[in-house]
């Protein structure tokens, strides 16, 4: 096994074991009363399927309506291949951002102004961390402002805002995580299939 491969089995087995504890106090949440203090996994708290459907429904669309952009400018060869078990990380990727950034970075008593704040702030940072348009490169910072990394940083941002509003909606009113958690997982698979689809996965 090669070490990007280990790598990315790592970060999967890390999602795993967090959502394995993520929903084993989620379980335990159907008995928790009321009034009981918030449980340390954030968004631990049951929520109804269709919001979880929702969710992914909306992370698909933005997903196609970024491909659909990127080749209607053209700039759909510009991307970068990638092998097939980066699949692994994406999957590992999906629980751990949204534990961090829907999660713990964003806590469920938020709301109004703060709230709002908290949305365009961490899916500014969402945006950044993913590399599309500023990252260390060589030893250097680069800023890339080409409309392909311009369509994917806008993309980031959007699905970004559209997670933490799968948490933090009048649907969802336990702020379950579990929505943003799917939403997550089926962009991430989108996002390999398209890949896929357009030959930017190595397979060997």
């Amino acid at each position: 096994m090669d070490s990007p491969t280990l790598s990315h089995l790592v970060y999967l087995a890390l999602g795993v074991g967090i959502l394995f504890l993520w929903a084993r106090e989620t379980r335990a949440a159907r008995s928790r009363p009321a009034d009981a203090p918030e449980p340390f996994w954030p968004g631990a708290a049951p929520c109804a399927w269709q919001t979880a459907v929702l969710a992914g429904v909306g992370a698909l669309l933005l997903t196609l309506v970024e491909s659909g952009l990127e080749i209607h400018l053209g700039v759909q060869d510009e991307q970068s291949t990638i092998p097939s078990s980066f699949l692994l990380a994406m999957m590992g990727a999906a629980v751990v951002e949204e534990v961090t950034f829907r999660g713990f970075a964003a806590p469920s008593t938020l709301s109004g102004v703060r709230l709002l704040a908290a949305i365009l702030a961490g899916s500014l940072i969402f945006m950044l961390l993913h590399g599309h348009i500023v990252a260390f490169r060589d030893g250097a910072l680069s800023v890339d402002g080409s409309p392909k990394a311009l369509v994917s940083a806008g993309s980031a941002f959007a699905v970004s805002c559209w997670l933490y509003l799968c948490r933090f909606n009048p649907l969802n009113p336990g702020r379950s995580l579990a929505p943003a958690l799917v939403g997550h997982a089926v962009r991430n698979l989108a996002v390999f299939g398209i890949k896929d689809a357009q030959g930017f996965v190595a397979w060997n």
